[in-house]
């Protein structure tokens, strides 16, 4: 058997986890961290 599912956000892969116990299965993707922005100031010095 082979499903697909697409997920409305971007996952971790590398930090998913998935179990099979009691024939219930039970995966855990972890969200992406969403990139962090950061403001910088820009001083205009006129000649």
């Amino acid at each position: 058997m082979k499903s697909t599912i697409i997920l409305p956000v971007d996952v971790q892969t590398d930090k998913s986890l998935a179990t099979l116990k009691n024939g219930v299965l039970t995966i855990k993707l972890p969200k992406s961290e969403k990139i962090k922005t950061k403001k910088i100031e820009i001083k205009h010095h006129e000649e």
